[in-house]
């Protein structure tokens, strides 16, 4: 019994000491092998700015023609003018133009050439003519008293708009 008492106190005293508090390394890990990860690149398409849709030159005289200081003042008041004496209105007709099929003209001519007009229930009364030379870009008043076109200002930032 001596033996089994002399191990068992040699295990316990063996134990002892391999359970001191000692600060523990950690484990160093080596790793031997790198990750590579893909990278996959999609080409993205630029942002395309949708472009304003191009208006016709149509469109863009008539723009000018109501821009122009003249227009405005002979317009001014004058709906409610023509209803309080018994007409409907006033309205914008095309005459002639370059292109009097595609824009609807009544003839041709190098010109837009317009009329403003008053609409009464018996008739039409012409009150001012207008015209617009796509090639100087200029616009014009008609004045049929001394039978001469006279230049008048517009929105020059409109004649951007004109097609070539």
């Amino acid at each position: 019994m001596k033996r089994y008492a002399k191990t068992t106190i040699a295990f316990l005293v063996l134990v002892a000491f391999s359970c001191e508090n000692r600060p523990t390394k950690k484990p160093v890990v080596k790793i031997d092998s790198i990750v590579k990860k893909t990278l996959i690149i999609k080409q993205v398409q630029p942002i395309q700015i949708p472009k304003k849709p191009k208006l016709s030159q149509l469109k863009v005289v008539k723009s000018i023609l109501k821009t122009s200081v003249r227009y405005s003042q002979i317009t001014k008041g004058l709906n409610r003018a023509v209803i309080e004496n018994g007409g409907q209105g006033f309205g914008i007709c095309l005459e002639r133009s370059p292109n009097p099929k595609k824009d609807g003209a009544m003839g041709l001519s190098k010109t837009y050439d317009f009329v403003v007009y008053e609409m009464y229930p018996e008739r039409q009364l012409n009150i001012a003519w207008f015209s617009f030379n796509p090639r100087n870009k200029k616009l014009y008043e008609y004045d049929p008293i001394l039978d001469h076109q006279k230049q008048i200002a517009f929105d020059k930032n409109l004649l951007e708009q004109l097609s070539e």
